[in-house]
């Protein structure tokens, strides 16, 4: 017997509809949603015939894009710049020696889903599609640059105090 948070998540990932029955659910056009997979920002499934399909979490991550570049004012490069700052390496627990192997590690410009070579599909052993990084990266979004400009202003406090002692010890 399936336990029912399983069937439920395995339900919201099965890609069950067609590219425009997506864009009537958000209220996008077609080619608006060929165009965010044209800039990597959605992963469609496709069937061996080429055929879009998309999963009911598909629903959400576009309407977050949407929202990010009509209510926010990011575009499509802002957006995937922001995912490129989610730090899978840790999420993921990567092993720090494939780490620093890892091209995704080190780009700021591309998610990791978007990067060829990565090491993720080898690692975790899924594809980026039904990835943790990919299916709710778009959720975290908008709060990635709070996030970033917390650390780094927390970050330099922190190297300001520690430079600060030294001259006093010396």
């Amino acid at each position: 017997m399936v336990p029912e948070n399983n069937y439920k998540l395995s339900t919201m990932i099965d890609p069950i509809m067609s590219i425009g029955t997506l864009a009537d659910r958000v209220g996008l056009s077609v080619s608006a949603i060929r165009k965010y997979e044209n800039e990597g920002l959605i992963i469609s499934y496709r069937r061996p015939t080429g055929r879009r399909l998309f999963s009911l979490e598909d629903i959400d991550r576009v309407k977050m894009i949407k929202h990010l570049i009509n209510n926010v004012g990011l575009n499509m490069e802002g957006i995937r710049r922001l995912q490129a700052l989610i730090p899978c390496w840790e999420l993921l627990s990567c092993d720090p020696a494939e780490r620093e192997k890892c091209p995704a590690y080190e780009d700021t410009t591309k998610p990791c889903w978007m990067i060829k070579d990565n090491l993720c599909s080898e690692v975790v052993r899924k594809t980026c599609r039904t990835c943790p990084i990919y299916r709710f990266g778009s959720q975290c979004t908008e709060d990635i640059k709070s996030l970033v400009h917390r650390h780094s202003k927390s970050e330099q406090t922190s190297q300001a105090m520690k430079q600060l002692k030294k001259m006093q010890d010396h």
